[in-house]
């Protein structure tokens, strides 16, 4: 592909995206009306048209609807459904108003992989279904999606800053997952008015001088908790994934396209035991005490939980409406990384992929092919993740210093992959901490009663037992 080309088309292409639709930022994320006439629409693809060449996406022909199966829809007023329009036209276009390339089958979150297998084995296979760590390699190993070897041209310059991540999810040497982007897990939330009516470092500010550290965040904690006041540091339902993977590993991960156990690494037993401490010192806001076992928001909102767990979504679901509501200053709510381990000179943290999935028995590979091909044409280019940017300043007021910290972790932060749900739903799956792989960790986060050691012994056997029969399944 020229750069000539690339450069052009995403100058265009961010032209559209000034006025396309609000993409959803998580399941449930709300829509906004988009902000400019039909006829500037028109001309403005009109526009992406002209310059979009037979080297910048694949020349095939796309004749049905991508299959979508989903408990959420996909946006197709996002600039990659524009290109792929102009470049493609409407797939089974049904009547002069039809103007959708994408056909949603609709699914609750919790039916999701029982209606994908039951879909592929009925020989009616959904295309496209969107990728989850929580659930993989084990999804592959069960023969719910196909590879992309030979269908993906990974080698492509458009894919140079993607590579090093796909690599990484290789599974007994195949790509099967096209990772177009990368953003932090989880990041933890603050109100700096809290932060300084109680006279701690701000964590950001800490963060951009070098030292923000486990050292500093017990240091914090410390300070702020007060149980009997009803004080807690830490809230939220991931802190102990994303401290272990602070460490620079992750409990189970893959490795030469292998899953290995690291529940021994002195890492991750170092970072089980700040996890404790959390438990153990009260720091953290005891939800299955104080709420029955559901966060407590409204908790965060007064100012008696310091730091809450939680993506980037988190703020335009929830956080932009109490900001409104509460009338608080619009640089009220910060977020920080997950602290630093004091023993490495890397920000390591747990990372997000976004990736469509290509399920097996798709009878439309030339479909997915141009749909992942317009969504990497268009992600990642300067133009496009500025208007992007703007338009979350518009639609849910984000500050430039809350951006800031966005674009800098994905600049800054050393991703880690952590595969510990994605050995099978009864041995790694999140939905009861009772699970082995969840209760290795989440006991000692919630509980306390019993220490990694104790656990560790109790689950090792089945987890060991599982990582095996998958490893097995590649070697053969």
């Amino acid at each position: 592909m020229k750069v000539k080309i690339k450069r052009a088309l995403a100058a265009a292409v961010a032209s559209v995206m000034l006025f396309a639709t609000a993409c959803s930022e998580g399941a449930g994320g709300e829509n906004t009306e988009a902000r400019t006439t039909n006829a500037d629409h028109e001309g403005l693809i009109a526009e992406v048209s002209r310059l979009v060449g037979h080297e910048a996406l694949p020349d095939v022909q796309v004749e049905k609807k991508l299959k979508w199966l989903s408990w959420w829809e996909i946006d197709e007023t996002q600039a990659a459904a524009e290109l792929f329009r102009q470049k493609y036209g409407v797939p089974d276009k049904k009547d002069a108003d039809d103007k959708s390339i994408i056909e949603h089958w609709n699914v609750s979150y919790a039916a999701r992989y029982e209606e994908l297998g039951k879909r592929i084995s009925s020989g009616d296979s959904p295309d496209i279904f969107q990728f989850e760590v929580e659930n993989y390699p084990y999804s592959v190993y069960v023969n719910l999606f196909q590879s992309i070897d030979g269908v993906i041209d990974l080698s492509a310059p458009e894919w140079s800053d993607s590579l090093e991540a796909i690599e990484k999810f290789k599974w007994g040497g195949n790509n099967y997952c096209a990772i177009t982007e990368l953003v932090p897990s989880y990041f933890l939330w603050y109100r700096k008015s809290i932060i300084e009516e109680s006279g701690l470092e701000d964590p950001y500010t800490l963060y951009k001088a070098g030292l923000w550290d486990w050292d500093k965040f017990l240091e914090i904690c410390a300070s702020f908790t007060d149980p009997v006041n009803g004080k807690y540091a830490v809230s939220g339902w991931n802190p102990d994934n994303s401290l272990i993977c602070t460490t620079g590993t992750g409990l189970i991960t893959l490795e030469n396209g292998e899953l290995v156990n690291n529940m021994y690494d002195a890492r991750v037993e170092r970072a089980m035991d700040l996890i404790s401490i959390l438990c153990q010192r009260e720091y953290r806001y005891p939800h299955h005490i104080l709420n029955d076992w559901s966060m407590n928001y409204s908790e965060w909102r007064s100012g008696n939980i310091l730091l809450w767990d939680n993506g980037q979504w988190f703020y335009s679901e929830t956080l932009y409406k109490m900001r409104d509501k509460d009338n608080w200053a619009d640089d009220e709510i910060q977020l920080v990384p997950y602290p630093r381990d004091p023993y490495s000179d890397k920000y390591y943290q747990k990372m997000k992929q976004d990736s469509y999935m290509l399920c097996a028995g798709s009878k439309n590979i030339d479909g997915y092919k141009a749909w992942i091909q317009c969504n990497i044409l268009t992600v990642k280019e300067p133009e496009v993740v500025q208007q992007a940017r703007d338009k979350r300043t518009v639609d849910y007021g984000w500050t430039d210093a809350q951006l800031d910290v966005l674009e800098e972790t994905v600049r800054d932060l050393v991703p880690v992959f952590d595969f510990k749900n994605g050995i099978g739903e009864d041995v790694g799956g999140t939905q009861a901490y009772e699970l082995p792989v969840e209760m290795v960790t989440k006991y000692v986060y919630i509980h306390g009663e019993k220490t990694f050691t104790q656990l560790r012994a109790e689950v090792e056997g089945v987890i060991n037992q599982r990582i095996k029969e998958l490893n097995a399944s590649v070697n053969q």
